[in-house]
């Protein structure tokens, strides 16, 4: 289940980056993905966007869709997105290892997170370095925004507590960060926290983290032929498919520039 980026109030699961991006990623890992279209900030502030990505993996759990029942592997279903999304699907594991209603989720894959906090992690959270997609005063204005002003900015769902922490009960998971993105320290503390506290991350192949050098917020999405971004690609490709007893031959799948160029 992929959960698209653009800070809770842009972009579109149906708009063509997306999309694009979605097919992708179906086509490299041999993977359903079922694009989630949310409800956007200000109009519906957050927390609409977690509801609506819980209400989501309800309806891939529940196995309705038929395309779904017939070929879906429900014991192996990974949370991913990006940005906001990444920030999304990390509050929906949360969610369905904490809820009345369990759903089992196998992995997390989470690119370039939006988390943020009160405390700054690093110099490059305190003053813009004059290079970054994101400046810390844009950042530090997007969460009040969002929220309606309903939510502070040490908030578990964008300052991700401990506790929380170790209560997933998914068995992997992916964090990816570029070295120019404002952002980078949150998700490099996720992953340490992550090895830190949970359980299931004893095993030293359990938390993945994926360092994107020269590169910025989402530099994937815009520049899918870009070497760092196959690289990224194939990471959360061989990710995904590093259990699967027989996962498609990479000989069978079609390159990214071929499938653009079918679009």
């Amino acid at each position: 289940m992929y959960v698209h980026g653009g800070s809770f109030c842009t972009e579109s699961a149906f708009c063509r980056t997306y999309h694009n991006y979605a097919r992708s990623l179906a086509a490299r890992a041999g993977a359903l993905v079922v694009s989630v279209e949310y409800r956007l900030a200000p109009e519906h502030p957050v927390p609409a966007a977690y509801d609506d990505a819980w209400a989501a993996l309800q309806w891939v759990a529940s196995l309705s869709d038929p395309w779904l029942s017939d070929y879906a592997d429900l014991g192996r279903t990974f949370l991913a997105g990006d940005s906001a999304g990444g920030n999304i699907v990390y509050n929906t594991a949360v969610r369905a290892a904490s809820g009345g209603e369990h759903i089992d989720v196998e992995g997390l894959v989470i690119v370039h997170p939006y988390f943020w906090g009160v405390q700054r992690l690093s110099s490059s959270e305190l003053e813009w370095d004059g290079v970054a997609m994101f400046t810390p005063e844009l950042i530090d204005r997007l969460w009040p925004f969002v929220t309606a002003g309903r939510l502070d900015k040490n908030d578990p769902r964008v300052n991700p507590l401990d506790e929380e922490i170790a209560s997933l009960t998914c068995r992997r998971m992916l964090v990816a960060v570029a070295e120019k993105d404002t952002l980078r320290d949150r998700g490099r503390r996720l992953a340490a926290n992550m090895r830190d506290c949970c359980a299931w991350a004893d095993d030293e192949n359990a938390v993945t983290l994926v360092e994107s050098e020269g590169e910025d917020h989402g530099f994937h999405l815009y520049s899918p032929l870009r070497a760092t971004s196959k690289v990224l690609m194939e990471s959360i490709v061989q990710f995904i498919n590093q259990r699967t007893a027989l996962p498609l031959p990479a000989a069978l799948l079609p390159e990214l520039h071929e499938l653009h160029a079918c679009g």
